[in-house]
């Protein structure tokens, strides 16, 4: 995708401006309403078929997908926002792709794998960039704007200016680590979450690969889990770009479920969160990490999730404002778990 804008990565920019597959169903509105109060002006036309002349949060609504983009609020669109039932997402991504949309995000879930497969390729020899399934969307509070619900209805309280980009498979996880690190002192230039199916149409490996040369990305904090080897795929292009000097941001990595090794076959979380065959275990994403890591010096792996603030402290990323946690400590902000019960109890 040739860079035309100022501010922000390929997968969100000043430039950006969005299209809206399904816009009229409960959860789309809902979200473009949010989205609209928040950060106007980015979403502008939507499609439902039949739906064509209603308005969501003064939105105009269109049959068709070349409705949209021909009249004059959609002249400028060049992205797409999925939010359609699993067996009408293959035909929207294609129909945007036939529009000449570049960018298309899928918040839907549960999409079949067989038609991802086939919406993967079909992109990839068009030139197009799919974000998801199952992603809950793109923010960069220095536009500031976002792509779908990240961040929830006060983005906010988690995601403020700074130099780190946060990747994640889960779309909830994404915000609740950009909080810690706010409250510890580092804010986020772009959180991407890329969605847990077992295709990720974008993968941490291709983040990697578009951020390497922005000198705006100070740091870089990836959350994997077990499952696929998308996080082998991330450690080897770190070490690919640095041994082409093109890689020199320092990196946090935490991998979750070791524990899931006793298991395996079993699928927790993420439909992507399953070891077959003896591949995609935890431990093994971890050794790549810190074998990368020893190689570079520019790779931490966090034991436990909190301990990757820990991480970023290491590895001499400048804070973008006051640590106001008491005596750098992180605790939950809304509830912790008792110790003794282990149970949930409110945050004192």
């Amino acid at each position: 995708m040739e860079k035309n804008w100022s501010v922000g990565t390929k997968y969100l920019n000043d430039k950006t401006r969005i299209i809206v597959v399904g816009i009229t169903g409960r959860e789309a509105s809902q979200v473009v309403a949010e989205s609209e109060a928040l950060y106007p002006g980015f979403i502008k036309v939507g499609v439902t078929p039949g739906k064509g002349g209603m308005e969501v949060a003064g939105i105009p609504v269109f049959n068709t997908v070349k409705e949209a983009l021909s009249s004059p609020e959609g002249k400028d669109v060049n992205t797409g926002l999925v939010y359609v039932p699993p067996a009408s997402v293959k035909d929207a991504v294609i129909e945007l792709i036939d529009a000449g949309i570049k960018l298309i995000y899928i918040v839907t879930e549960h999409v079949p794998i067989r038609d991802t497969v086939y919406f993967y390729h079909y992109a990839k020899e068009r030139g197009v960039t799919i974000v998801g399934p199952t992603s809950l969307g793109c923010i960069v509070p220095r536009i500031p704007a976002r792509i779908g619900a990240i961040g929830g209805k006060n983005p906010s309280i988690a995601y403020a200016d700074g130099g780190l980009v946060i990747l994640s498979k889960s779309g909830g996880l994404t915000t609740t680590t950009a909080e810690m690190f706010k409250r510890r002192g580092w804010g986020v230039y772009m959180a991407l979450a890329l969605g847990g199916d077992v295709i990720s149409c974008t993968t941490f490996a291709d983040v990697l690969e578009e951020i390497a040369d922005d000198p705006n990305v100070k740091g870089v904090v990836i959350q994997g889990e077990v499952g696929g080897t998308y996080e082998e795929q991330a450690a080897e292009t770190i070490l690919r770009l640095y041994k082409e000097g093109r890689w020199n941001k320092p990196v946090a990595a935490f991998v979750a479920g070791k524990f899931q090794e006793k298991m395996e076959g079993v699928s927790f979380g993420h439909a992507g969160a399953i070891v077959e065959r003896g591949k995609g275990k935890a431990t093994d994403k971890i050794r790549m990490f810190n074998e990368v890591g020893k190689e570079t010096g520019l790779v931490k792996v966090a034991e436990f999730y909190h301990d990757l603030v820990n991480c970023i402290e290491e590895l001499g990323v400048p804070r973008d404002f006051e640590d106001t946690t008491p005596g750098g400590k992180v605790e939950p902000l809304y509830r912790t778990i008792d110790p003794e019960t282990c149970e949930f109890k409110p945050q004192e």
